[in-house]
């Protein structure tokens, strides 16, 4: 696709053909039940409006209890996204990939905030991915008349042709790869992505806090294996950390920390004093106008140190083959 009137507002058609079938990489067509490959047969369903590659894929224990978290979580992950929480990050991670002229992906788009964020303010489609049947399916109802295509599939293996995207996004799903995954992964959005195209990806930062909880004995600041109550992986990483990851494919422009100031649970200390609702009082200022001053703390040298997220910009080499290094 171009940055032409008609890729504004794709047919199915244009969608489906950034496609692939993950087995052969056969051309897939529309069928009554989703889609089917045209080389091997394979059908792919459609259920509620998202199009599956993994139902009824054999899962491993890790991956299986991991995916059913996140179904599990899906009726109250929206939540834990204060209105502070999504003045800061959505704008922010999708400033990094400015206006492409072409299809953008939303890697680990979960619920859809940046999605929809994506849809209305680039006009350019979206393909939304998640392993998480669950979030997607509360993604579609929002994303009503815009052009998404909304996949069920594995970040590790992504059923889109090579170069098939102009820019991509992936916000709070990095952290959660263990190492070897998270390398296939930056491989794949490598391989998705055509050449001088940008990247913006966040990840956990292993911050200031988190530092000094290790050295008092916190074993699990740095990584564990559950977070939020759920069978979730987590690693935080350091901004050198970071970007030497992503250097290994990709020209990493800057890495900032995002999300600089606890507002939750600031406030939360602050409604234990039992006067002048000083909690309440203290979000609605920070969401009315601090929310100007963490995004302006991010270009503070020190921001990776404060941030709760890492956040880089990157793009894909020029010239690099379609598997990167």
């Amino acid at each position: 696709m171009t940055g032409a009137p008609d890729d504004v507002h794709p047919s199915d058609d244009d969608l489906l053909a950034l496609l692939w079938c993950p087995h052969d990489h056969g051309d897939l067509r529309p069928a009554d039940d989703g889609v089917r490959c045209v080389a091997c047969g394979r059908t792919f369903p459609r259920i509620d409006g998202v199009l599956s590659f993994l139902d009824g894929v054999e899962l491993d224990d890790i991956d299986r209890r991991e995916q059913a978290s996140r179904d599990a979580e899906a009726n109250w992950y929206d939540t834990i996204f204060g209105t502070y929480t999504n003045l800061v990050e959505v704008p922010t991670t999708a400033a990094r990939v400015g206006r492409p002229d072409g299809p953008i992906l939303d890697f680990g788009a979960g619920t859809g905030r940046l999605t929809v964020h994506l849809a209305r303010t680039t006009g350019r489609p979206v393909v939304a991915v998640d392993y998480s049947l669950g979030q997607l399916r509360r993604l579609v109802p929002r994303c009503a008349g815009l052009p998404v295509l909304v996949v069920h599939a594995d970040g590790r293996s992504l059923p889109l042709r090579d170069g098939a995207v102009a820019a991509a996004v992936a916000a709070e799903v990095y952290e959660h790869f263990r190492d070897a995954d998270r390398r296939r992964v930056l491989r794949e959005l490598h391989r998705v992505l055509r050449p001088g195209a940008s990247l913006s990806i966040s990840t956990l930062a292993y911050n200031l806090t988190y530092r000094v909880w290790r050295l008092l004995g916190n074993t699990g600041a740095k990584t564990g294996e559950h977070l939020l109550g759920g069978d979730f992986f987590y690693v935080r990483q350091t901004a050198r950390e970071f970007r030497s990851e992503l250097e290994e494919f990709f020209d990493v422009e800057e890495v900032v920390g995002i999300r600089n100031f606890p507002v939750r649970s600031i406030a939360a200390a602050l409604d234990r004093i039992p006067v002048g609702r000083l909690g309440r009082r203290f979000e609605a200022l920070m969401t009315a106008r601090g929310h100007r001053l963490d995004r302006a703390w991010e270009r503070l040298p020190l921001s990776p140190l404060t941030g709760f997220f890492l956040l880089a910009g990157a793009r894909r080499r020029r010239g690099d083959g379609a598997s990167g290094r």
